[in-house]
């Protein structure tokens, strides 16, 4: 089992500067201070303390998938032909480093081994899509597509308790 090194504890402005830059990363250090009560360089180095810590991964612009025409959302749940050996995991992590369609992706439990989250333009982008995962990887033996009809929250915002 790999353990995670133990980044150091949160205090509630560490959680508020996260809790802000959820809500929008484009805050700048001036804003951030404002709203936390420190200086523009106090936060820029309690930031840099959450990086290193692992806290913050990267910062990223949500993108609006309609505007952009991807307006086919899907989740595919997958079996693999022998459960989830270490070898099919590392086949389907290879496979989908080409499939730029795939949003997320999870090994399960369950009656899949994983689940993929994936943004197509229409069904005929969702049938090419298939075929070249289908052409790319031999640990697959079941796919089953549950397309999105409504969607009615989405976000990574992670829910931030108070100390």
């Amino acid at each position: 089992m790999t353990m995670r090194p133990l980044a150091p504890q949160l205090d509630e402005i560490d959680r508020t500067l996260l809790a802000l830059l959820q809500e929008d990363a484009s805050l700048s250090h001036v804003d951030l201070a404002r709203q936390v009560g420190l200086s523009a360089p106090g936060v820029h180095k309690r930031l840099k303390h959450l990086r290193q810590g692992g806290y913050i991964k990267k910062v990223a612009a949500v993108l609006d998938r309609a505007r952009l025409g991807l307006d086919l959302l899907c989740f595919l749940k997958v079996t693999f032909r022998s459960n989830l050996r270490p070898e099919n995991v590392a086949e389907l992590q290879r496979c989908i480093q080409e499939l730029p369609e795939v949003l997320e992706c999870y090994t399960v439990t369950g009656s899949s081994d994983a689940i993929l989250k994936i943004a197509v333009t229409d069904h005929f982008a969702l049938r090419d899509f298939l075929r070249r995962l289908a052409e790319g990887q031999q640990v697959i033996e079941r796919a089953e597509t549950c397309i999105v009809l409504e969607e009615f929250k989405e976000g990574a915002e992670l829910p931030l308790r108070p100390v």
